[in-house]
């Protein structure tokens, strides 16, 4: 590894500051992304801001029917966390299936989100969900903030302090993974709020994104839907060694019924 600077900021403020001035910072969370592709050179950053210090990018509350996680949260405090298996089990039970545990224990929602890996789990999540993100600066809506492979909307300085969820009745998660890595070929989640449902799905595409064609269906009529007849030749569906795109778009046709089933059954 090369050199750098590193430094542990105590409030959002000095991190902010502290990026400003330099020449190519980064910030600094869980690591998991940041340091392997440090250390293969794919990332050279000249000062690391680590921000885990920063107490008030932590935690998780509800509001008025809403939940809001902190961005220094990790998969397994969203997995563990009783309001959110309560509120969205959808979103415990996806927290639970990223990566290994020592992975969990590390790695942030904010920092993922913010990699925007298009193999993510948590974009479709927030895609589904029409969550939120909140910066030091603004809101961002989900369906906004994704912008390609690894770009957001996210500017210069600018850092997710945290995620808002809407309460929706129901939630689910279904995922066909790579077996060594455990990053979604295809992953598919679907939400209900009492009025429609909305499907949102990542790791066939560069980025997140809905399945216009179903979405505000009703589950009795998606529970009868032909998902075999889904357009899907108007998305730029990923071809690569994990899975060509016509494997990929099979996948989703065939788990769609699953995650409608499992959805309402739980």
């Amino acid at each position: 590894m090369y050199k750098f600077k590193y430094h542990k900021p105590q409030s959002l403020e000095e991190s902010i500051n502290l990026f400003k001035e330099k020449e190519f910072p980064k910030y600094l969370s869980g690591g998991m992304t940041l340091i392997p592709s440090m250390k293969q050179l794919l990332s050279s950053p000249t000062d690391l801001i680590d921000i885990q210090d920063i107490k008030e990018l932590r935690g998780i509350y509800e509001t008025e029917n809403k939940i809001i996680v902190g961005a220094l949260t990790t998969h397994n405090e969203v997995f563990h966390s009783s309001i959110i298996n309560e509120k969205i089990k959808g979103l415990s039970y996806l927290a639970s299936k990223i990566a290994d545990n020592a992975v969990r224990n590390s790695g942030t929602i904010g920092g993922s989100i913010c990699n925007a890996d298009p193999a993510a789990d948590y974009p479709a999540a927030l895609l589904s969900l029409n969550a939120t993100i909140n910066t030091n600066i603004r809101e961002i809506l989900a369906k906004d903030f994704f912008i390609d492979m690894f770009e957001t909307k996210l500017e210069g300085s600018e850092i997710v302090t945290s995620v808002t969820f809407p309460i929706k009745k129901k939630s689910f998660y279904l995922k066909f993974s790579s077996q060594a890595s455990k990053y979604a070929i295809v992953g598919i989640f679907g939400s209900f709020d009492g009025d429609r449902v909305l499907v949102s799905i990542t790791g066939a595409a560069n980025k997140v994104f809905s399945l216009e064609e179903i979405n505000n269906l009703s589950p009795n009529q998606l529970k009868v839907y032909d998902f075999d007849k889904l357009d899907l030749n108007k998305i730029s569906i990923n071809s690569d060694i994990h899975a060509s795109a016509v494997y990929r778009s099979s996948l989703i046709k065939n788990m769609l019924p699953k995650l409608i089933n499992d959805m309402f059954e739980n």
